[in-house]
């Protein structure tokens, strides 16, 4: 069993990497974390397996792959904002 994350965490130390990286580095060195997800647990394997990018130029490039590949798992509610009117339907906020 891999090492539990927050995708913050992992983003914090995809940072200190030297970039361009190539998936099979990424999935060699975190491949078996767990990403601690709103809707469940998911490993960075599993999430970059769902995506087409293969190299990755920068550290924001491979984070955003990374959230691409867990797509709505990675957040709580969908359209949710706690900043005035929701992206979605309704106007949800929280008090």
């Amino acid at each position: 069993m891999g090492k539990t994350v927050r995708l913050g965490e992992l983003e914090a130390e995809l940072r200190d990497e030297s970039y361009p990286l190539d998936r099979e580095t990424v999935v060699e060195a975190y491949g078996d974390y767990d990403l601690d997800l709103a809707g469940g647990g998911e490993s960075v394997e599993d999430a970059l397996g769902r995506v087409d990018d293969d190299r990755f130029e920068s550290h924001t490039d491979l984070v955003e792959t990374i959230e691409d590949g867990v797509g709505g798992e990675a957040v709580g509610r969908r359209d949710y904002t706690d900043r005035g009117a929701s992206a979605g339907e309704g106007n949800q906020e929280s008090f």
